[in-house]
């Protein structure tokens, strides 16, 4: 009689618990415990991904699902553009542009090999990237329009599949000239293409902005899970089982998706809810982690005057904590935003003469301590609570604009530090006293400026992405300067963007645009925002990074 290992080639083990490493798509065992049979399986959906740092639709794309360039096209009137981004896996930068404004074209290759064709109106036109310039390159043989980004494969060996209107056709580069393929399923225009000459997918297209999504094995095509959102002239990376679609029509889409066969279930990066304040406030500061926060006073709607009202968060709901000893909001206060919940330092928060009032909280009350140095208000505040770094405000006399920094001790007795190199106020800042980074805020102009603090002095670094400059009363959470997520700002925005250390990148929209709301996090993939104006809001979210674990089947027993 045949056995299962003779026809697999393996027998079939028994185990306690579930594997948790990475183990052969199908491979059977069974679970003595929940006396199952199980198995790894492979699991196909799309995700939603980080925004376009500029939205956009009609572009080209290349590269992989962590490594992928979303190239050119349309941003309303005038018309074509020559930007550039790149996306890394959990978010996109700007990288240099193309030298020809181009639309409705397409692209295939890698991140720092990569073409780009076509145009609109058609041409036969090109560009070679080497991942640090764009070039021009050889033309293909025939010019046609609607594109999109319908192409994919490499450099040398390219794919062009669909066109206007709505056509089916496919055409294979070999490096020398075009060969014609077996036709799409369905005739698509300007939909979006990623892959190799034998593995490949193309999604979404018009008529009617589709959530189609084709698959190509080298000889045929077959037909995949549908798109979340429907999109056409989107952009595209990745490999024929591992894509990441981003943009779109109409109007511009900035959103993107990440689409995966593997044996792991990936939970994409994402704001959810969480428990609401008790009471809406604004112009508030945060301490601590998602499981074990600490917002600070603020300013409620009615009456329009400060609160010492403090509370505590653990992870789904508020409760009181200890009150400040004075009310504090007006004059926007500073906090040591990577203290904990029961260590926290607050300065500079006071109202009318009280502008330079310095408090600890030790997990149940206040205790108030030496004065800060000057009453300036609007700066930002990070470090913990035995050491903690101001920088940045608005003085009461003229230049009004400062760069002044300030360090604590462990008596809580403040020294000036190493002067910011752009004076600002309402700037976003979090990290360690020597190692902190700061970004934005307004000098009175809004500013994208981005400076690193090395305990003694500040140095610039990139400014904020392109298209996300100038956030003022953000909040800012993370533990050092190159792991810092600024979330929302004024005026009203949902803008989530992330530091590396060398440069900005974009992250999941907040669900509600805020600005002066309290914020803090254990790392930029692990954060929350709570409260907030406009308007006034009681509501709280929290971020969580990219997630991925192995997707096991449970087979029935009868």
């Amino acid at each position: 009689m045949t056995t299962y290992r003779n026809i697999h080639g393996r027998a079939i083990q028994s185990l306690a618990t579930d594997p948790t490493e990475s183990v052969a798509e199908g491979q059977i065992w069974y679970n003595t415990s929940s006396d199952t049979f199980k198995s790894v399986v492979a699991a196909e959906a799309f995700s939603s991904g980080a925004p376009l740092a500029t939205g956009r639709a009609q572009g080209s794309g290349a590269g992989t699902q962590t490594a992928a360039l979303f190239v050119g096209g349309r941003i309303g009137p005038p018309g074509d553009t020559t930007k550039c981004e790149n996306y890394d896996g959990t978010g996109w930068k700007t990288i240099p542009s193309l030298n020809t404004a181009r639309q409705y074209a397409g692209g295939c290759g890698t991140e720092t090999s990569a073409l780009t064709y076509g145009d609109y109106p058609a041409t036969t036109t090109t560009e070679e990237f080497n991942g640090t310039a764009w070039t021009s390159a050889g033309t293909y043989n025939t010019a046609r329009g609607g594109l999109g980004d319908s192409g994919f494969g490499t450099e040398p060996a390219g794919i062009i599949a669909g066109g206007d209107p709505g056509l089916s056709d496919v055409e294979e580069y070999n490096g020398t000239a075009w060969t014609t393929l077996t036709s799409l399923n369905t005739g698509v225009t300007n939909g979006a293409g990623v892959g190799t000459t034998s593995v490949g997918r193309v999604v979404g297209g018009d008529p009617g902005n589709k959530t189609i999504n084709q698959a190509w094995d080298g000889s045929s095509w077959t037909e995949g899970p549908d798109l979340a959102t429907g999109r056409a002239y989107a952009g595209i990376g990745g490999t024929g089982n591992s894509v990441v679609a981003a943009g779109g029509n109409s109007p511009n889409l900035s959103s993107s998706e990440e689409f995966d066969s593997s044996t792991n279930t990936i939970t994409a990066a994402a704001w959810t809810s969480g428990g609401n304040l008790p009471a809406a406030v604004a112009y508030c500061q945060g301490s601590g982690t998602q499981t074990a926060g600490f917002q600070m006073s603020g300013q409620p709607p009615s009456p329009s005057n400060a609160t010492a009202a403090c509370h505590e968060y653990d992870g789904s709901s508020w409760t009181a904590g200890g009150s400040l000893p004075a009310p504090a909001a007006s004059y926007g206060g500073q906090a040591s935003k990577n203290g904990t919940q029961t260590a926290t330092l607050y300065w500079k928060g006071g109202s009318g003469g009280n502008k330079n009032t310095v408090s600890s909280y030790n997990g149940s009350s206040w205790t108030a301590q030496s004065t800060f140095p000057n009453s300036d208000v609007y700066g930002g505040g990070s470090g913990v609570l035995t050491a903690a770094l101001s920088a940045g405000g608005y003085a009461p006399s003229p230049p009004y604009v400062n760069g002044n920094t300030f360090e604590s001790d462990a008596s809580y007795n403040w020294t000036a530090g190493g002067a910011l190199g752009t004076g600002r106020y309402n700037n976003a800042m979090t990290g360690p006293q020597t190692a902190a980074v700061t970004a934005g805020g307004q000098t009175p102009s809004n500013i994208a400026k981005t400076e690193e603090y090395n305990g003694t002095s500040w140095s610039e670094k990139s400014d904020m992405i392109a298209g996300k400059t100038g956030i003022t009363k953000g909040q800012a959470f993370g533990t050092n300067a190159d792991d810092m997520m600024i979330a929302g700002g004024n005026p009203n925005l949902a803008t989530c963007i992330q530091w590396d250390g060398t440069a900005w990148s974009t992250r999941p929209s907040l669900s509600t645009g805020r600005h002066g709301g309290a914020g803090a996090g254990a790392s930029s993939t692990s954060g929350w925002i709570a409260g907030g104006l406009n308007p006034y809001k009681n509501s709280t979210e929290e971020f969580s990074g990219e997630t991925s674990a192995i997707n096991i089947k449970t087979f029935a027993t009868s």
